[in-house]
């Protein structure tokens, strides 16, 4: 009787060991995608300045946080812009905040509802991404979970 028991209960060790190997197919066990390799470019530093924002009659700040494709490369000398049209109207420096960089950034506009667009300097990879981000809204709340607070740079 007691080798009967010892060899159902080897049979089943057998079956549940057997059961618990590593499938590619399994869900889960898939690798993780390879992160995205970005190209080197040649742009230089851009000589962004804030604007003079006592000129405007509105201002916006919100706190952008770096999209994660882009934070391999992140650095202290990378600069944020916004622009309405061709002229300048906020400009941020990084700060490195438990790993993820974030720019607080003040927008300045005469004029609500106008688009705004963001260009992101990477220094490292001595590139200027740029992207469109959001309307005008001096009303805008400086900190949130949605796309103007995280945009997407590199699509």
């Amino acid at each position: 009787m007691m080798k009967k028991t010892i060899l159902y209960a080897l049979a089943a060790l057998a079956l549940v060991v057997g059961g618990c190997g590593s499938d590619a197919d399994d869900e889960g066990t898939q690798p993780a995608p390879a992160p995205t390799t970005l190209a080197m470019g040649t742009d230089e530093k851009p000589q962004w300045q804030a604007p003079n924002y006592d000129r405007y009659e509105q201002t916006m700040t919100v706190e952008v946080l770096l999209q994660d494709t882009l934070l391999p490369y992140a650095g202290d000398g990378d600069l944020l812009c916004a622009t309405i049209g061709d002229e300048v109207r906020g400009v941020a420096l990084p700060v490195d905040y438990d790993g993820q960089w974030l720019f607080t950034i003040t927008v300045a506009s005469n004029e609500a509802g106008r688009p705004v667009t963001l260009s992101y300097y990477c220094d490292r990879l001595k590139r200027i991404f740029t992207t469109p981000w959001t309307d005008f809204d001096a009303s805008t709340p400086p900190t949130g979970e949605d796309g103007i607070y995280k945009p997407a740079f590199v699509k």
